[in-house]
C-alpha cells in the first residue's frame, strides 16, 4: 500500500490530477489564470498548473497552495501560478495581498484578460461597482473575453443605477440631476430615472433640460399623467401658462386626482399675475408693502373697488406722483384712504403693518357693505365675516408681504361675494 506521504508527493507532482469540476457561484466568474497571461511553461509544469486551478476549483485551498509553492521552485516567474495564488487570497479573504498582487500583474502585462477579471471580482468584493464595471467593460470587448463577461457588465450596470437612483432620492437637486444623467449614460431606457430627473431638471428650473429628455419617450409614453405633468408644468415654466392649463385641465378630468386640480388654480392664478400690469406684479413680491402696494392690491382683487361706480370726485392729493398713482386715487374715492385736510398728503410710501392691514380689512368689508359687516363694529367686522384675523397670529407692528395681504384681500373678496 502506499503511503500517505507517498500519495501527497505524487500528488503534488500532478502525476494524480484531480477531476475537473464546473464552477458555481461566484467562483464561475473567474476564469483560469492562463487565458490571456502570454505565457508558457514546460509540459508537467503545465500539468501541475491544471492540477492546481482543479483543486482551486473544488475550494481545497490548501492543497492549491502547497501546488503553487511547488510551481515557484520550479518556475519563479510564472505570471499564471502568482495569479491564482491572488485568487486564492480573494477567496480566503485576504483582499489586500489579492489585490496589491493583481495590480502587479496588470501593470507588467495589460493585456492579461484573466487578471482583468480578477481585479474586476475584488472590486465587487469590495463594492466597488464604478470601478469594476469600468474594468468589465473593457473584458466584454476583448477577443478572449468569457462567456461571462457580458453577464457581469449587465448585472454591474443594473447594480450601479440601482445605487445612482437610491442615492438621488435623498440628494440635493444640483447632485441628484448629476447622478441621475449618469445613469441615462447607462441604461437610456430607464423611464424611471429619466423621471426622476426631468422632475429635479423642473424643480430646478432647467425647463429646456427638462424638455430634452423627456423628448425620448414622448413618441411611446406621451398621454401618460407623469409625463404630461411633467410637460404642464415645462410650459408654466417657460410662461405658456394656456398650454399648462389645457393639459392639468385634462388630467384633472381623466384621473380625478386633487392634487391635479389644486396645482390647476396655482397656474390660473400665475397666468392671472403674469398679466397683471408691473405695479401690481411689484406689490405681491414686495416683503413688505407700503400704502400705495395695498391700493394696487385693493384695485385688482377686490372687484367692488375696481368696478365701483357712481363715485364722486375724490379730494386731491398731492403725493400721489408714484406706481398705483391710479389705484391709489380709486382707494381715496371710495373712502378707503383719507387725504389729510392740512398738508393733502395721502402718504403712499408709510410702510404697512399687520395692524393697519386688519384695520383697512374691516374697512372695506364695511364699506362695500359686506353682509356679515352690518351693525358691528370695525374690531369685530374681520372675525365675523370668517377670515383669519392676521393680528391673531402676528405681532401687530409687523411689516406685511405682498403675498400675505393678498391672501387677506382673497378672503375679503370672498366675503363680499356671499
Amino acid at each position: 500500500m502506499l503511503t500517505a506521504s507517498a500519495l501527497l508527493l505524487m500528488h503534488c507532482a500532478g502525476t494524480t490530477p484531480p477531476p475537473a469540476v464546473s464552477p458555481s457561484g461566484e467562483d464561475r466568474y473567474l476564469v483560469d489564470p492562463r487565458i490571456g497571461s502570454g505565457s508558457a511553461a514546460a509540459p508537467q509544469i503545465e500539468k501541475q498548473l491544471e492540477t492546481a486551478w482543479r483543486l482551486f476549483l473544488q475550494g481545497d485551498y490548501p492543497q492549491t497552495r502547497r501546488q503553487l509553492a511547488d510551481i515557484r521552485t520550479r518556475a519563479p516567474e510564472l505570471t499564471p501560478a502568482s495569479l491564482l495564488e491572488a485568487m486564492v487570497d480573494l477567496r480566503e479573504g485576504n483582499l489586500n495581498t489579492a489585490q496589491a498582487a493583481v495590480t502587479r500583474i496588470r501593470e507588467r502585462n495589460p493585456e492579461y484578460t484573466a487578471a482583468h477579471v480578477l481585479a474586476g471580482e475584488i472590486a465587487i468584493t469590495e463594492k466597488k461597482t464604478r470601478e469594476a464595471l469600468a474594468i468589465y467593460r473593457i473584458v466584454a470587448q476583448r477577443a478572449d473575453a468569457p462567456n461571462t463577461a457580458a453577464e457581469r457588465v449587465a448585472m454591474l450596470e443594473k447594480n450601479l443605477t440601482d445605487e445612482l437612483v437610491s442615492a438621488a432620492q435623498s440628494a440635493s437637486d444640483a447632485e441628484a440631476i448629476r447622478l441621475l444623467a449618469e445613469v441615462l449614460t447607462i441604461d437610456q431606457a430607464s423611464e424611471e430615472a429619466r423621471m426622476l430627473l426631468v422632475t429635479r431638471l423642473i424643480r430646478e428650473r432647467q425647463f429646456e433640460e427638462a424638455r430634452r429628455y423627456l423628448e425620448p419617450i414622448l413618441s411611446t409614453a406621451a398621454d401618460r399623467s407623469n409625463v404630461q405633468e411633467a410637460l404642464a408644468e415645462i410650459d408654466a415654466g417657460r410662461g405658456r401658462y394656456q398650454e399648462a392649463i389645457v393639459r392639468y385641465e385634462r388630467l384633472a378630468r381623466r384621473d380625478n386626482n386633487p392634487q391635479h386640480a389644486q396645482r390647476l388654480e396655482q397656474i390660473k392664478e400665475q397666468w392671472s399675475l403674469a398679466n397683471m400690469p408691473t405695479q401690481f406684479q411689484i406689490a405681491m413680491e414686495s416683503p413688505a408693502i407700503t400704502r400705495a402696494d395695498l391700493a394696487v392690491l385693493l384695485y385688482w382683487k377686490i372687484s367692488s373697488v375696481r368696478f365701483a361706480q357712481n363715485l364722486s370726485a375724490p379730494p386731491i392729493a398731492i403725493d400721489i406722483d408714484v406706481p398705483g398713482r391710479e389705484e391709489i386715487i380709486r382707494a381715496i374715492a371710495v373712502g378707503l384712504y383719507d387725504v389729510d385736510p392740512v398738508t393733502r398728503r395721502v402718504f403712499p410710501q408709510r410702510p404697512m403693518t399687520v395692524a393697519s392691514l386688519a384695520r383697512q380689512s374691516a374697512r372695506i368689508l364695511t364699506l362695500r357693505s359686506a353682509s356679515c359687516a352690518r351693525g358691528l363694529p370695525l374690531e369685530r367686522v374681520v372675525a365675523a365675516c370668517g377670515i383669519t384675523d392676521p393680528l391673531l397670529t402676528s405681532s401687530p407692528d409687523l411689516p406685511v408681504s405682498g403675498r400675505d395681504a393678498a391672501r387677506v384681500l382673497d378672503a375679503v373678496e370672498r366675503a363680499l361675494g356671499r
